[in-house]
């Protein structure tokens, strides 16, 4: 896990390195239409999983330097009047689901969820692609709903999902995958290296060793303060350690073991980040 590195001064240089080495951006709907791409391409995605706020500072970082990404919001993350602002700058909103979660791997409730869900956000914006949402607490997949029924993105008049891309963390595709998540890119760049830092990123795209980029930022990950920055780093620390321990114990359960519920560990583990540890003072 890298201390520093994930603030908007951050971000915006990162974005500035790539456009001064002539990569063009594309959103995921874009890439996914598109017949070719520019010999240097970043497909730009962001998952709003909490903090709106720090999705909106993004964009407007985004658009100040004229760059459209993709925002993907959850129900709880939605919000009609930010959506549509986003939008009108040139940004794609998308729908992160989680609906197979939601209804416990049931794939016709799900569908239906999807469904409904799906026309509340089109109510207020174009929606073309979605992407699921990752919940380490459940031992479903929301990607699986999919899986588990004939129905395609096409029946909902959907451009294609986020997951489509075909892109890896250690270059053996022709696109480099490289994501935020737990607060470390953990990628390897053929010809140029290990990639962990936001300066790694920086250098391996000023290099020209990845032309092709598929890049993953959730906006709650980069801070807009420095009191935001010091709370990023205690918030990321208990979520990871907390999926690591709830991913344990889902596969414990699933092999008929006994050990608490996952929901439970992971909140201990996130008032120990915002508190200190639980009956301590």
């Amino acid at each position: 896990m890298q201390l520093s590195g994930f603030g908007l001064p951050d971000y915006r240089r990162l974005l500035r390195a790539a456009l001064d080495h002539d990569y063009e951006f594309y959103t995921v709907a874009e890439y996914l239409d598109a017949a070719e791409t520019a010999p240097r391409s970043i497909v730009l995605r962001h998952d709003v999983d909490r903090r709106v706020s720090n999705a909106v500072a993004l964009a407007d970082v985004e658009a100040d330097l004229g760059i459209d990404a993709t925002y993907y919001f959850r129900t709880s993350t939605f919000d009609p009047e930010i959506a549509k602002q986003m939008a009108s700058n040139g940004h794609e909103i998308g729908y992160h689901y989680e609906d197979f979660v939601k209804e416990r791997g049931n794939p016709h409730r799900a569908h239906t969820r999807f469904a409904a869900n799906l026309a509340s956000f089109r109510q207020h914006v174009p929606i073309e692609t979605v992407c699921a949402h990752g919940n380490a607490l459940s031992p479903h997949l929301n990607i699986d709903m999919w899986n588990e029924d004939t129905r395609t993105p096409a029946d909902y008049d959907l451009v294609g999902r986020a997951y489509e891309i075909d892109a890896d963390d250690d270059g053996s595709s022709d696109r480099m995958y490289l994501s935020d998540t737990g607060r470390d890119w953990d990628a390897s760049v053929p010809g140029f290296g290990a990639v962990r830092s936001t300066d790694d990123v920086v250098q391996a795209l000023e290099s020209g060793d990845c032309p092709s980029v598929y890049l993953l930022a959730h906006p709650s990950r980069w801070a807009t303060s420095g009191v935001q920055r010091l709370e990023r780093v205690s918030w990321d620390l208990a979520a990871e350690t907390g999926k690591s321990v709830a991913n344990t114990v889902n596969t414990v359960r699933q092999a008929d073991g006994r050990f608490g519920s996952p929901a439970r560990v992971l909140r201990t583990l996130r008032s120990i980040a915002s508190t200190g540890i639980p009956g301590r003072k």
